[in-house]
This record gives structure tokens, C-alpha cells and sequence, in this order.
């Protein structure tokens, strides 16, 4: 074999050798669960319902909203956690409580608890909705196991709900009346007592 030809040889063999380190390069954000052990967010089981019937009004006695307007929710289409159907915030139906957070937040891990109680004294009434924001979902789906959380979230990954609402980092909580308008952005956590009076004022239900 000639010098020419095994250089020849050399530089195909070379050329396929780059290639494939090329195809191997993609950047790993273009996947949605880079980085969660779980591979996919199908993959992981989630103590979280699904979100059927959040674009609906709540069962039982309608809940008119007190005087005053709000602003119409973020026209922004989330996931839901447990898969399924999106929803559109701008067709969500209250009253309703909306409330953002993450594993990462330690407030968070503090204020899911009591939302959790008040989705339970409220069922019925008042929708108690999770967004879980910039997370992963595997961190995020054994958080709500380890704390108990039993209402219904969807999943925001690029925080853009946050972003449109003006919210400055986590816990972010919005109050949302039947027809569906913002009513109050509050953005710190949320004790017992507060959850229950900002809902009595924005909302009109009293507990």
C-alpha cells in the first residue's frame, strides 16, 4: 500500500472519528429533564392528581367575588404535572388559590403544608392549585410525597408564569376569583391565618 493511500485511509478514518464526537455534543438543556435521574417526567410516579376540571367552576355553592376588578391571568398554556391535558391559565376558574413553588425553596417546604390544609377544609370551594417552578421533576414529585401534598399542579420549567405575574423568587402566591381574574400577587410566604384572610378578601370566602 502506497504512503498516499494510507493517508488517505488516515483522514476518512479521522473525519468519521470527528463526526461522531460532533453528534455527541448537543447541549443538554435541549433536553426537558436534563439532569433528572428520572429521564423523563413520565417516568417518575407522583402523589399529584391530574388537573381535570381546573378550566371549570368550582362544585357547589357559586361564590360571587367581592367589589372590585382584577386583570386577566398570564394567556400562558402549562403542562400539568402528572401528564395529560395542558391548561390555559387565561380559561382557569376560581376561586382559586395558585400558588408557586419548588424543592429548592425552603420557604416552600414551610408553606406547602398549609396550603395543603386549606385545600382540605375548602375542598369543594376554593381550587388549590400548584405551579411547581424552575425544578426538577423527579425533586419536585418526592417533595409533594414527603410532605403529603394531594392537589393538583402544573409544571413550569422556564419560570414564565413567575416572570409575567412580577414575582421576585419564591413562594409566590395568586388569588384568583370565579370569573377568573387576578385579584393579589403575594410574594413571601404565607402563614394560617394570612392565607385564610387574603382569601376572604379577594375571594369573598371566609374561613
Amino acid at each position: 500500500m502506497t504512503v498516499r493511500r494510507i493517508r488517505a485511509l488516515l483522514a476518512v478514518v479521522l473525519l468519521a472519528a470527528a463526526a461522531g464526537v460532533v453528534a455527541g455534543c448537543g447541549d443538554a438543556r435541549d433536553s426537558p429533564d436534563a439532569g433528572d435521574p428520572a429521564g423523563t417526567a413520565a417516568a417518575v410516579d407522583s402523589p399529584l392528581p391530574d388537573c381535570a376540571g381546573l378550566t371549570e367552576s368550582s362544585a357547589g355553592e357559586t361564590i360571587e367575588p367581592p367589589p372590585g376588578e382584577g386583570e386577566r391571568l398570564p394567556d400562558l398554556t402549562l403542562p400539568c404535572f402528572t401528564g395529560g391535558a395542558p391548561v390555559r391559565l387565561a380559561e382557569l376558574r376560581g376561586p382559586a388559590v395558585v400558588n408557586l413553588w419548588a424543592s429548592w425553596c425552603s420557604p416552600c417546604r414551610e408553606e406547602l403544608p398549609l396550603l395543603q390544609a386549606y385545600a382540605d377544609r375548602t375542598a369543594g370551594q376554593v381550587k388549590v392549585i400548584g405551579v411547581v417552578t424552575g425544578d426538577r421533576h423527579a425533586a419536585a414529585a418526592s417533595l409533594a410525597e414527603d410532605l403529603g401534598i394531594g392537589f393538583p399542579a402544573l409544571e413550569d420549567r422556564e419560570e414564565s408564569l413567575r416572570t409575567e405575574v412580577g414575582a421576585i423568587g419564591l413562594p409566590a402566591t395568586l388569588f384568583v376569583d370565579s370569573a377568573g381574574q387576578l385579584r393579589q400577587v403575594v410574594n413571601q410566604p404565607l402563614t394560617e391565618s394570612t392565607l385564610a384572610d387574603l382569601a376572604t378578601e379577594h375571594l369573598g370566602v371566609s374561613w
